[in-house]
């Protein structure tokens, strides 16, 4: 699975659980502890077990939200084993208990449309996946303003879509917006902020503008380095696909001195 599909996941696994305060008994609330401790210990089959067990429990107090939160969190996992149809499945469960108990405006609703639209471009159906992106942006922008960490996800991933669908004029605004919140959210060098760039950095190689291509990717680089080390896995990802850039720009002594770098970077 692709990294911008895992860093989708990431975001949808912090459904609002809002409504936590809502009815609940403890026998609920301990198979949610288990479900998410089992997550957190990449037991993926026991936390599928224990999120079907809180949501049942939840369906039966008439607590919708916290239902919704517990099968979006199955089919974040199923998303993430390729199983598709059972992710589809579980979210559409999410989806009916979210709308049946807070509306069309809820955050949760929001998680789920993401984890939706990911599945929907996962399966190359891209025009389903930014219609869910769409319905989640609006309810995140509605709900949060336009300054929010989750809004900026949503852009990237409607700017993700449109690199899929090979539309990057498109790809490129999105990721543009992206940026320019993440920016004001995070601060120029953000660890968010790298997706950003890597974003624009993709789009515009496709488009054949290397200068524009190396300035983002170079961008990426720095940002990475600071947060996490010269030696970080990413950082000799980036060499590489600088290294690509400046190999299609027909520079090949510049190429292959990435190259270098990336292997340098790894040892």
């Amino acid at each position: 699975m692709t990294s911008r599909v895992l860093l989708v996941i990431a975001f949808a696994l912090l459904a609002s659980a809002s409504s936590a305060n809502a009815q609940s008994d403890p026998r609920a609330e301990e198979h949610l502890r288990a479900a998410d401790d089992h997550y957190r210990n990449s037991r993926q089959e026991e936390a599928i077990a224990s999120y079907e067990q809180a949501a049942v429990e939840f369906q039966r107090l008439g607590n919708g939200a916290m239902a919704a939160h517990s099968f979006n969190q199955i089919g974040v996992i199923l998303t993430r084993q390729d199983k598709y149809e059972s992710a589809k499945a579980y979210l559409g469960k999410a989806l009916a208990a979210g709308q049946a108990s807070a509306g069309s405006d809820d955050l949760t609703l929001a998680s789920t449309l993401l984890a939706l639209g990911v599945v929907h471009s996962a399966e190359g159906n891209f025009d389903q996946s930014l219609e869910a992106h769409r319905k989640a942006l609006d309810i995140r922008l509605a709900r949060l303003g336009k300054f929010d960490s989750n809004v900026a996800t949503s852009y990237g991933n409607i700017g993700n879509v449109h690199f899929r669908k090979k539309d990057y004029d498109r790809a490129i605004e999105a990721h543009g917006i992206a940026l320019q919140i993440r920016a004001r959210v995070f601060g120029e060098h953000g660890p968010e902020i790298v997706e950003s760039y890597r974003g624009l950095g993709n789009a515009y190689r496709e488009k054949k503008d290397y200068p524009r291509a190396l300035e983002y990717f170079e961008r990426a680089l720095s940002n990475k380095i600071a947060q996490h080390g010269a030696t970080h896995r990413d950082v000799g990802r980036l060499y590489l696909q600088i290294s690509e850039v400046h190999s299609l720009a027909g520079n090949q002594t510049k190429a292959e001195e990435y190259r270098l770098k990336s292997e340098e970077s790894a040892t």
